[in-house]
Formats: structure tokens, C-alpha cells, sequence
């Protein structure tokens, strides 16, 4: 009994990390509509101009700017609405922040430069 109830709460476990991965990813609708939008081949948005400002893990992407994702539906590149910290790093409004794959901070505009 003990090693079904294990085999059952792992299986749980399984099916919310999958079905977390596709909630993340951003689709179409994030776009400003008439601009160029631009797929990966399965179907998960690789880039295009934002709509509207656009939260993504405590990260504020500016509207009317392009934002770019992994094929996993991780954030890549965005310019930022709004001045943000990512640990003791500070990041500056209108400027670009790019992260790897995984989702740990690649770079970004300092303040003051």
C-alpha cells in the first residue's frame, strides 16, 4: 500500500511540472496586433512587439517592445517598464535584460550607463 500511494503522489508531481511548463509560456495574444510575430516550430512564441506591459516572473516588459523567448517558453530578452533588482543586482528602466535558458539573469542595463 505504502509504495502505491508513493508511486501516486509522484505521478501527481509529474503532471503539475508538466502542465506548469506549457502555462508559462506566453502566446500571441501578448502581441501588439499588425506586427511581425515570429513562432518556433512547435508552436511557442519566439518573438514580437508587446501590447501592453507584460509580467513575467517579477520581470515588467515595457510595451510597444520587442520580447523574446526560448523555445522552452522561458523569457529571454525584454526591455524593462520599470527599474527592477535581481538579487544585489540593479537594472535600469528602458533597458534591456537578457537571461539563459534556465532563467538566471545574463545581463542588463546598470543604472548610470
Amino acid at each position: 500500500m505504502k509504495i502505491i500511494k508513493i508511486l501516486f503522489f509522484q505521478g501527481l508531481v509529474l503532471i503539475f511540472l508538466f502542465t506548469g511548463f506549457s502555462v508559462l509560456a506566453a502566446d500571441q495574444s501578448i502581441c501588439h496586433p499588425g506586427e511581425k510575430i515570429l513562432l518556433y516550430d512547435n508552436g511557442s512564441l519566439q518573438t514580437c512587439q508587446l501590447k501592453n506591459d507584460y509580467d513575467v516572473n517579477s520581470i515588467q516588459c515595457k510595451n510597444n517592445t520587442p520580447i523574446n523567448f526560448y523555445n522552452n517558453g522561458s523569457l529571454m530578452s525584454c526591455v524593462l517598464a520599470k527599474s527592477t533588482s535581481i538579487g544585489m543586482i540593479k537594472c535600469q528602466q528602458n533597458g534591456l535584460i537578457t537571461f539563459f535558458i534556465g532563467g538566471n539573469l545574463k545581463s542588463c542595463t546598470k543604472p548610470g550607463n
